[in-house]
Order: C-alpha cells, then structure tokens, then sequence
C-alpha cells in the first residue's frame, strides 16, 4: 500500500536546488544540447556570482587597516567560506546525491503499507517541511533586511561588505554595488540554507526509517508465530538497507557538518564582536540585522547536530522495540533469529563528521562554549 510522497517535505526545494545548480536535473547524462546545457549551467551561475563574491569579500577583509574594520567583514566571509565547501562537496558527489534521493523515493523496500504508517509518515513530512520553511524564511528575511537597513544610514554603506573595485560612494554608481551585493548574496544565502536542508533531509528521512521500523516490530506484539516469522525476516533485510543508507548519508553530510561547525565557533565570535563595537544608536538597522544574522547561525548548528542525534536514537530504541514482540511465545528457532537480531542491534548506528565527532546534540552545547570563549579571548586581546 502506498499512496504519499516519500519526499513531500523537500519536492519543491529540490526542484529549486536543481535550478540554483546543486543538484542533477534528471536525463542531464543523456546526449543533446539542452542536457549539456544542464551540465555546465552551475559553472555558469555561480562562479561570477557565489565565488567571485567571497573572494571580493575576503580581499576587503585582508586589506583592511585594522582589526576591527576587519572583523565587519570576517562574520560573513567565514560564513561563506563554509559554503563553498558545501558546494564543492556537493557538485563532487552529486551522483551519489542524486542516487540516494531517487532510492529514498521509488525503492519498492520503503513502500508504506497500511494507514497507519501512511499517516506516520505524512505528520512527519509536515512537522519538518513546517521547520525549515519557517528556517529558509526567517534567513531570507535576515538577508532582506541588511538590504533595506543600509537607506537608514547617513552615509553610503553597502548590506554585507566586500571589495568594489570602483568608487562607489556616490549616487550615480552605489546601486551598481548594492546591486551586485543583493544578487550574489541572495544566491549565497540560499545556497546556504538549502544544502543545510537538504543534510539534515537525509537526517531526519533515514531517523523515520528507522522509527518506521520499531513500528513494525511492535506490531508483531500480538502475531502469531507463522505470520512474525516471515515478517521479522523482512524487518531484518530492511533494517540492512537503511542502515547502508546510514552510511551513504554519512558520506554526504559529513563534510559539510564538519566545516559548519568548525567555522561556526568563528563566525558567531566575531559576529558578537560586531555588535560590541557597532552599538544600537549609531547603526540601528545594522545592529538588529546582525543579532538576527548571530539567532539564524545558532539555529544552523542546531539543525544538523539535533537530526543527528535523532537518527541515533531511534536506531538504537529498536533494542527496546524487539521486547514488544511477542518473544516469549515463539518457538526456540525464532528467538535465535531474534537474538541474532540483537546481537546485530549491538553495533552502534552514527553519522560522523570526518573522523572527529559524532553528529549529536553535545556537539552543538560545545561549539556554543568555544564561541563564547573565542568572543573573550578576543575582547581581552582588543584591550
């Protein structure tokens, strides 16, 4: 029975990832003009835009005078910095990425089979669709609001500084900057903000798999032996699956977890530091921009590190769901096949970031702390 899109949540941002150059367009390998068009389109679009705009801002933070002219560019400058490693990462295994979402979708062995798991899943789709659309908005609304907060100032300043290789102080040629500045970032931000929803996707998809799977195994609470043993042999066999999923999304969203995390510890340090020195009555516009810019980055880290650790968790809660079988009932051979099920249960389920940690809430608490004392180190040393 089956009768839901397995991907409800994201159908309408992967259709636009594929427009924005993140993913493959379906039949882009076939020959003809147009799919070679859809093959070169991300280097078309981003490299004059995305990384010409990063390098132009990372010249302004070099060059500037002194640290804390500076540090008015860095916040954002390591922001970006961590998107191009997610784009990188995701244009150099976009077929592995594209393989998994069309095994998520159509693989026969994920097909829902009664109400129940159809209303399961649906409520799932929708709590997380209800999560990212109010992220991807309350992002774009940061970004919207640094370009309108600029026209309050006395003086010509650009939303997020960079390097204009041309006078642009003045009336005639500003918009010519603030114009660039709106395209290029508007296209990092969203950028940013879709990979992110696209990891923690792949998250949160194989953590349902893994719920879905405890549902079944404790709806075997009252079967009777002949009808649990042929069923407990496809819960094992699906339970391989997703657990080669596991590692699949592993390879996917570890690059791109690792970096947020390392540089985020930076970006919300300086991003503070910003603050301290910007002050609210000379720069209100860009002051409150900033705070929401400092609230949006810790909801980033937050997301990956939070469907992590619930991928984990509902991998590990099937030890429990195995003693809602009606174990105690079955024959000797079937508890063997149960306790080798077990011992399989033993070997725990992780999404890594690289070799260094585990993508789990403690995370995010740690990478909190190190901003915070990055943020007062760096006071200290501005004495």
């Amino acid at each position: 029975m089956e009768s839901t899109n397995r991907l409800s949540a994201i159908q309408t941002l992967l259709v636009i990832q594929r427009w924005i150059g993140h993913l493959k367009w379906e039949n882009e390998e076939d020959d003809g003009v147009l799919n070679w068009l859809k093959r070169i389109y991300p280097f078309v679009l981003h490299p004059p835009l995305t990384f010409t705009y990063i390098a132009l801002m990372w010249y302004e933070a070099i060059t500037s005078s002194d640290f804390e002219e500076a540090s008015q560019v860095l916040y954002m400058s390591i922001t970006e910095l961590a998107l191009v490693t997610k784009l990188l990462n995701i244009w150099y295994r976009r077929h592995e990425a594209a393989n998994l979402i069309h095994e998520l979708q159509h693989d026969p062995a994920f097909n829902l089979r009664n109400s129940e798991e159809i209303k399961f899943w649906q409520q799932n789709q929708r709590d997380f669709k209800r999560i990212f659309y109010w992220y991807i908005g309350g992002s774009l609304f940061v970004a919207a609001m640094g370009y309108i907060s600029v026209f309050f100032q006395e003086d010509y300043e650009l939303p997020f500084g960079y390097y204009v290789p041309f006078e642009w102080r003045t009336r005639e040629r500003y918009f010519y900057a603030w114009g660039y500045n709106v395209v290029a970032m508007t296209l990092c931000c969203l950028s940013n903000i879709l990979l992110d929803t696209l990891g923690c996707y792949f998250m949160f998809h194989i953590a349902s798999l893994f719920r879905l799977l405890g549902m079944r195994l404790e709806a075997l609470k009252n079967a009777a032996e002949e009808k649990a043993r042929p069923e407990l042999r496809r819960i094992f066999q699906l339970h391989s699956k997703v657990r080669r999923l596991t590692r699949e999304c592993e390879v996917l969203v570890s690059p791109y977890v690792l970096s947020q995390v390392v540089f985020s510890a930076f970006i919300i340090c300086f991003s503070a530091y910003r603050l301290v020195h910007m002050g609210f009555k000379q720069r209100p516009g860009l002051f409150v921009t900033t705070v929401q810019f400092v609230a949006v980055m810790i909801v980033q880290i937050f997301l990956p590190c939070y469907y992590g650790n619930e991928l984990t968790f509902h991998a590990n809660a099937l030890t429990n769901s195995v003693f809602g079988t009606n174990w105690l009932e079955y024959s000797v051979g079937t508890r063997k096949l149960l306790n080798c099920y077990m011992e399989f249960l033993k070997r725990p389920v992780k999404v890594r970031a690289g070799v260094f940690f585990e993508i789990r809430l403690p995370i995010f608490v740690k990478t909190i702390n190190n901003a915070y004392s990055f943020f007062a180190l760096l006071l200290k040393i501005s004495k």
